[in-house]
């Protein structure tokens, strides 16, 4: 008897609701049915796309990409582009840590606002706004070739621009993460360091940063797959010059070269996969000391030498000007009349007047509405099946319980664009395993891309939370005569109810400005708000810029309120591993 067996039986403890069992397997067979049509039915078709032709395999695509220069360019540039992110983004992430966690500096709490605003201004919003205050009219721009008149106009432009963006946006996982894991370390530790004349920074880099290395580990990880898969940034600020394989896809999608695309999303997909597997042998390969009990908590030092200190304040004030500018330049001029984005360095006046513009006409509003109702949808479907996944994952250890949870992670470390061109291979004609219907050009389309993009997250995180609830709980539940729907619903989802509040949050301030898999799969009935503001980004017209400014401050603020929220449900308390 295997034990999903045992589970189902479980949860059929009163013989007189035969219903039980049904549902349980109901509700089994809906996952599984999920799983095949939305994750392993798009993949095949992927495969079959990019190496089957004609009834049989070639490898006429390989040779043809493998011919065109554009192609190999762009695999070099998300190649290096990814790697020198990873290391300059480690660079700032690094240092706002220690400034906040570690060394005593001058006005950390309004240091922490500014480097936190990568959580509430990122994806297309970000790149926007430093499209807007950087690029050859922005502010910053008209303010420096007014001292420096020979300065070239177009320096935020290409490879630099995409650096500089990736370097300063990407640092969110670092302020999440990184910083819990070093409040974590027992500060004897750095006592005994300095005891033995250990200055404060030879105490970071040789006692503090090892013990957190499991953590630069995965955050690393992280950025490494975002800017492998990042299409945004090059897409706005990188150029016909600058292009990376995300963009190659979308246009070689465009012009209906699916089989092109197809073998270029398998290539960015086994690139993602091969880095994650690395990573994670490299991790589980290390022995970690200074662990998890903190006798001491971490407290802030103070650096004695003048020079460093100076240094470090100088560099943290720095940082401060460079993440404050494009969110504070941002929403200042969506409140400027339109003449005064184009001309001035500050708005000669303020008004309401883009706001009622956007808010009032239905043209420009749908966007929003369409990416908040579709966010939604995603979310309520998603949430439901990750309770069911969670469950199953928790109450049971079999193969086949394995398998469901080694394919509901497989989206981690599947770029978007591999998700998106699956999708349109797969359900671009009438199929069966959508009884009859068609996807591509559908509203559903889209719905179900977001869905397979929040599941990992989703069945990561309620299933953790899942794990650490006591089961004596709903054992004396079910003494007391509860069937399983009951416990379920009077124990289980109260305790839940923060962490499903807390992901279903996050998810929704993933999704609402989400670019790559919505310039893929979008059409004119449901254009979302990431495709509509980098429209916008990339518009001369300063009526339409200004749209774009409201809407990038309009997502700020739901972001904003979204974050205040899941930091007072306890963001980063739960058992949960980054990766």
């Amino acid at each position: 008897m295997t034990d999903l067996t045992v589970l189902a039986r479980a949860e059929l403890t009163r013989p007189d609701l035969p219903y039980r069992k049904f549902a349980f397997w109901a509700g089994f067979a809906m996952l599984s049915w999920a799983i095949v049509a939305f994750l392993y039915v798009p993949l095949g078709t992927v495969l079959s796309a990019a190496f089957y032709r004609e009834g049989s395999v070639t490898t006429e695509t390989i040779a043809r990409l493998a011919g065109a220069r554009n192609v190999r360019s762009a695999l070099w540039n998300t190649f290096w582009m990814a790697g020198a992110t990873v290391i300059t983004v480690n660079i700032v992430g690094l240092f706002q840590v220690m400034v906040l966690e570690f060394v005593k500096v001058r006005g950390a709490g309004i240091l922490k606002i500014a480097y936190a605003t990568p959580l509430v201004f990122g994806s297309v919003t970000a790149i926007t706004g430093y499209n807007f205050v950087y690029g050859d009219s922005g502010a910053v721009t008209e303010l420096l070739t007014r001292f420096f008149p020979g300065m070239n106009r177009d320096w935020f432009h290409g490879w630099v621009a995409v650096l500089i963006a990736h370097s300063f946006l990407m640092t969110h996982y670092h302020f999440l993460f990184l910083r819990a894991a070093i409040r974590r370390v027992d500060f004897a530790t750095v006592e005994a360091a300095r005891s033995l004349g250990a200055s404060p920074i030879s105490a970071l880099f040789k006692v503090v940063l090892p013990v957190v290395r499991p953590t630069i580990f995965a955050v690393s990880l992280l950025v490494l797959l975002s800017a492998l898969t990042s299409l945004a940034a090059p897409a706005i600020l990188g150029g016909r010059e600058f292009r990376m394989l995300n963009q190659m896809i979308m246009g070689l999608n465009s012009v209906r070269r699916q089989d092109m695309a197809a073998l270029l999303a398998l290539l960015l997909g086994l690139i993602s996969l091969i880095v994650f597997l690395g990573l994670r042998w490299i991790e589980r390969r290390q022995t970690y000391f200074g662990g998890a009990k903190t006798p001491i908590p971490m407290q802030k030092v103070v650096l004695k030498n003048r020079l460093s200190n100076a240094a470090v304040h100088i560099i943290a004030w720095v940082l401060f000007v460079i993440y404050a500018t494009p969110v504070v330049f941002t929403i200042l001029f969506s409140f400027a009349p339109s003449r005064s984005i184009a001309t001035d360095v500050l708005p000669s006046s303020l008004t309401l007047d883009n706001y009622i513009s956007v808010l009032t006409a239905q043209q420009t509003l749908e966007p929003l509405v369409n990416s908040t109702v579709m966010s939604v949808m995603a979310i309520a479907v998603v949430l439901c099946l990750a309770l069911f996944a969670g469950r199953l994952i928790a109450k049971s250890k079999s193969l086949l319980t394995g398998v469901v949870e080694f394919s509901l992670f497989i989206p981690w470390v599947l770029p978007s664009s591999l998700v998106a061109i699956g999708l349109i291979l797969a359900y671009d004609a009438p199929s069966p395993w959508i009884f009859g219907n068609v996807l591509l050009g559908s509203y559903a389309i889209m719905p179900i891309a977001y869905g397979i993009l929040i599941v990992p997250m989703m069945v990561r995180l309620i299933g953790a939370a899942m794990v650490g609830i006591d089961p004596s709980l709903e054992d004396a539940a079910q003494s007391l005569g509860a069937g399983p729907l009951t416990r379920f619903l009077r124990v289980t989802m109260p305790l839940l109810a923060p962490v499903l509040i807390l992901v279903s949050a996050l998810a929704f301030n993933d999704l609402v400005n989400e670019y790559t898999v919505s310039a893929f799969l979008y059409n004119p009935n449901n254009k979302p708000l990431g495709v509509a503001i980098a429209g916008f980004a990339v518009s001369n017209d300063p009526e339409t810029l200004a749209k774009g400014l409201v809407y990038a401050t309009l997502v700020m603020s739901v972001s904003f309120v979204i974050i205040m929220l899941a930091d007072k449900l306890g963001l980063g308390r739960a058992p949960i591993s980054v990766v």
